[in-house]
């Protein structure tokens, strides 16, 4: 994706939809590595699933009909669910009853004290609307990796919004503030969280299979805070000012020294 839109929720239409069980709680590739095979694309007004040999289309523009609680994380709001033919199609790929539901009008998922004046949710991400990463941090991570004759990791992996380069190793740590200025205008991201790492990022990203347990651990050797579980690769931020960014445009940060 060469642009990135922002608006009330963050970014346009990521994380906009997710599967969850007959319960209507998550799904997630840390339990079912299946979903890795569900791959995606938005074409038009449509979102493109491609299950298996089946395509289904979903429209972008149309909200759905029936809405029931959902739960993530165990926070539980509002969401459309989708239709019935795009739930047993999914269920068949999967061996097992899921739904497709939406973010729409009825759902808020609150930030809280991490809001902004113009971000006050997020939708179905893990915490916060944007998740950004570090090149210079996977090559430091890679090259640990390298020197115990380890596979390299990829940047896929870990997910991510939106990926910087001009940085040291690990310097995103510390950013306050991040404001992106290109032609159409700043865009600036505030209240940053640091992202703890799961075995996701040991899965290839097309199968949902784990191909690199080396790359949690090497992670967690160096990178594991003191008195805590959390292995951190990344920042969550919530956009302060609203706009697009495109592949290339000037990043500024604001730090914490």
């Amino acid at each position: 994706m060469k642009d990135l839109t922002f608006d009330a929720n963050g970014p346009v239409n990521d994380r906009r939809w997710m599967i969850v069980d007959e319960q209507n709680q998550f799904m997630t590739l840390r339990t079912v590595s299946k979903l890795a095979e569900i791959q995606t694309s938005v074409q038009g007004p449509f979102l493109h699933l491609y299950a298996g040999s089946n395509k289904i289309l979903v429209n972008t523009t149309e909200e759905c009909e029936l809405v029931e609680d959902v739960t993530i994380w165990g926070e539980t709001f509002k969401a459309g669910i989708e239709n019935k033919s795009i739930n047993e199609a999914l269920s068949d790929f999967l061996t097992k009853t899921v739904k497709l539901v939406r973010y729409q009008s009825e759902s808020f998922r609150d930030l809280g004290a991490s809001a902004t004046e113009a971000v006050k949710q997020t939708m179905f991400s893990d915490a916060r609307p944007l998740l950004m990463t570090n090149t210079a941090s996977l090559e430091e991570l890679n090259g640990r990796l390298l020197s115990q004759g380890k596979a390299p990791s990829q940047m896929e992996r870990f997910r991510s919004n939106m990926i910087i380069e001009g940085l040291s190793a690990f310097a995103e740590d510390e950013v306050a503030r991040v404001t992106i200025k290109n032609s159409k205008g700043d865009v600036v991201l505030a209240n940053p969280k640091l992202c703890g790492r799961c075995p996701v990022i040991t899965q290839d990203v097309e199968t949902g299979k784990t191909v690199s347990k080396e790359t949690l651990a090497t992670l967690a050797g160096y990178r594991r805070k003191e008195g805590s579980n959390k292995i951190p690769f990344g920042v969550y931020f919530v956009p302060e000012i609203l706009g697009t960014v495109s592949v290339g445009d000037e990043v500024f940060v604001e730090t914490n020294r």
